[in-house]
């Protein structure tokens, strides 16, 4: 057994009678079991307590009787190979702990082998003490001839029984659904962060991405049981397509039941296997809590925090950056840059990113371009005077690439006709390389390095703009194997490779905006770009739903004339709907002398604050949502959400009145300050300031007012006792 401050681990096998293996993590308690020949989920509780056996011994003949599960099924994992369903016939080989990822993590192995096809499947499981824990398959092809996989779900089965000495019904009124689920109900470009609740079907909801690629909404989801309370909260590490299944059976009966499956999805074969080769499936990260939505997303956050992200880099945490791209995009000049630069050290930026359009020549579009990484006519000179002028600013220097896609006019596409996906047995025309070509990939990864060297990089920013939908077809060893598994396999690799290479690099990934903020993702790069569209108030829904998903730091949103973030609202809610995650300021003003001191010293005053109150403790706080969701594209009331320190010395609360008529008030109860402690309140439209009670300011609450819509206001708390 294990204790740390990070919450109580364990990992126990049973290898008696039964064959079972328990985890832990925090107070969370998942059990698996080898059944007559199946693996299966026992159950979950949030409360510590390990289930007797004697209210398990249903488990015995629902394993193997759909009658006695409504039909569901309680295999903990599912897999085709060769078209035979492997969810029964399998052998205990072993169950062992091994090292971990993570020094905090607790790692469980069960080893099986199959007694249908000549396959072995190692299971997964990762505890961390947070209340989840991170499950994936090893799958071994121990034959002699190619093996076909088909459909994967890593992490499946029962999540809850509800009603097991009781009626379920008796606790809730007439009409009220048992399970609602929340999630991201949009996955179109510019609408990310659309969360949303809904009430669970009792047919499966299918909740996935169709793109090619983890999609504009996110692998994420939240269940809460309205009649105990409890939430349930996981996603899945994958930047393919994707399907998260949840099915609920709460019909005829005093029972209750709640299924979930995650996996990757493709036509099939998603992956041949060579004899003797093994493959690793996408992580699922999931987990019980006996939590309300805060705390919920909190320990989701802590999870990722510690278990998932990639840890922040020593001093280079949550810079304030500034991007080029805003009043010439990608038509500039050498001196357009050297201006932009002197911009942003005159406002207190500290690393500079030129993004899309420096390569090529002048009048052709970037994204014809993209493949042929060196400078045209349109900067003759190159980019090192633009980033030696960065540096004796005393700016950080980024640039721009998008590393996967060829444009229709490169060099590259070209000369490498050959790397074009192929689609029904055509070259897509669309610029998608196929990057289950070693060669290719070998090039790619050739180009990051020189760029990096060449220019002495602090942050490598990537971008992709290309969807390869269901994929492509590659012929494999007699099959046409679907492209997307291999692909991704290929992409992380690289990225692993070039992380190890320089591991003091900041990595930024932008995928049209935030195409791809799944975990796989994430896991490999330091923040993702949030949106394309910074417009108001959709960007403050953006926001808000994402840092739900994903922890607010990571989360890069750029302030200023630039995918239209100027065009609404008023200075202040401009620079505030980006205040609280990676702030990026992009385009002030058009050129020298046109600067207007009014407004540089209102954009100094932000860059302050974000620097020297919240980012010291941004990277660990709690974020309490008090608006969790904002509906439709152009959301009209109060937004509002209060982040917290984790010694809760510090506090920030931002309050949005967004589109339309509204109260001119809203009433606030803080929700993560310390009744114990006090506070000095800093309203930063005014300045004004005075010392409460943190009991105060949870019981009876401010009345913060925005007399008009489309305006903002922050409190800034810091503990003074």
């Amino acid at each position: 057994m294990q204790s740390t401050s990070n919450g109580h681990t364990d990992i126990y096998f049973g290898t008696g009678d039964e064959h079972i293996a328990r985890y832990t993590s925090g107070l969370t308690i998942h059990e698996e079991a080898l059944l007559d020949g199946r693996w299966v989920g026992s159950y979950w509780v949030g409360s510590g307590f390990v289930q007797a056996r004697k209210w398990l011994r249903w488990m015995q003949r629902g394993a193997h009787v759909p009658k006695q599960t409504a039909g569901l099924d309680l295999a903990a994992f599912y897999l085709e190979v060769d078209g035979q369903a492997l969810h029964w016939g399998w052998e205990l080989v072993r169950m062992d702990e091994e090292p971990a990822s993570r020094p905090h993590c607790r790692h469980a192995v069960v080893e099986l082998r199959s007694t249908l096809r000549p396959v072995t499947v190692q299971v997964h499981t990762e505890v961390d003490g947070t209340g989840l824990l991170a499950r994936w398959l090893q799958i071994t092809n121990t034959g002699d001839a190619p093996a076909a996989l088909g459909d994967v779900w890593p992490l499946s089965g029962l999540l809850a029984r509800v009603g097991m000495q009781g009626d379920w019904r008796q606790m809730l009124p007439e009409g009220t659904p048992l399970f609602e689920v929340g999630y991201m109900v949009e996955r179109g470009h510019c609408n990310e962060g659309a969360f949303e609740w809904q009430p669970l079907p009792n047919t499966p909801l299918r909740l996935e991405s169709r793109e090619g690629t983890a999609g504009f909404g996110a692998p994420f989801f939240v269940v809460r049981n309205l009649a105990t309370g409890e939430h349930y909260v996981g996603g899945l590490a994958w930047s393919g397509n994707w399907a998260i299944e949840l099915t609920a059976e709460t019909l005829n009966t005093s029972d209750a039941w709640l299924f979930a499956r995650l996996g990757p999805v493709a036509p099939p074969p998603q992956r041949i296997i060579a004899p003797g080769e093994t493959v690793t499936t996408p992580v699922a990260h999931i987990g019980l809590l006996q939590e309300d939505f805060d705390g919920t997303i909190q320990a989701w956050h802590k999870h990722l925090r510690q278990s998932v992200l990639r840890p922040p880099l020593p001093n280079r945490e949550n810079l304030v950056t500034y991007n080029h791209w805003s009043y010439h995009e990608h038509e500039f000049t050498e001196e357009n840059l050297l201006f932009e630069v002197d911009v942003a050290a005159e406002v207190g930026a500290e690393l500079f990113i030129v993004d899309a359009g420096w390569y090529g020549n002048r009048g052709s579009e970037w994204g014809t371009t993209v493949g042929d990484w060196e400078t045209g006519d349109r900067l003759p000179n190159g980019l090192e005077a633009v980033f030696d002028h960065a540096r004796e600013k005393g700016l950080l220097c980024g640039l721009w690439v998008e590393l996967e896609s060829m444009g229709a006019a490169s060099k590259l596409a070209r000369d490498h006709p050959e790397w074009e996906l192929t689609t029904y047995g055509s070259p897509t025309g669309l610029g998608r390389m196929d990057l289950t070509n070693p060669e290719a990939v070998a090039h790619l990864e050739q180009v990051a390095i020189n760029l990096i060297e060449r220019y002495k990089l602090d942050l490598f920013r990537l971008d992709h703009n290309t969807q390869a939908f269901e994929g492509g077809q590659v012929r494999r060893e007699g099959y046409m194997e679907n492209s997307l598994w291999r692909y991704y396999e290929n992409v992380h690799g690289m990225y692993d490779r070039l992380r190890a290479r320089f591991p003091h690099i900041l990595m930024e990934n932008c995928a049209g905006g935030g195409g791809r903020t799944d975990l796989g993702f994430m896991a490999r790069f330091h923040h993702t770009q949030a949106t394309d569209w910074q417009l108001a108030p959709r960007c403050v829904r953006i926001y808000n739903g994402q840092s739900i998903a994903l922890p607010p730091e990571r989360l890069d949103l750029k302030a200023g004339v630039g995918m239209a973030g100027d065009l609404r609202g008023d200075l202040d809610l401009i620079i505030r709907s980006c205040l609280f995650g990676h702030l990026c300021l992009i385009g002030l003003y058009p050129g020298p002398g046109q600067s207007n001191p009014q407004h540089l010293d209102r954009v100094r005053h932000h860059v302050n604050v974000y620097k020297e109150f919240l980012r010291p403790w941004l990277s660990n706080c709690r974020m309490y949502h008090h608006t969790p969701v904002l509906q439709g594209k152009e959301p009209r009331g109060w937004a509002v959400w209060e982040l917290v320190a984790e010694d809760r010395s510090r506090a920030a609360v931002a309050l949005f009145r967004l589109a339309g008529p509204a109260d001119e008030s809203y009433p606030l109860r803080l929700r993560g300050v310390d009744a114990g402690r006090r506070y000095r309140v800093t309203w930063d439209n005014s300045g004004e300031s005075y010392v409460r009670e943190g009991a105060a300011l949870k019981q009876e609450g401010l009345l913060p007012r925005l007399a008009r819509a489309m305006t903002s206001e922050v409190l800034l708390l810091e503990a003074v006792d």
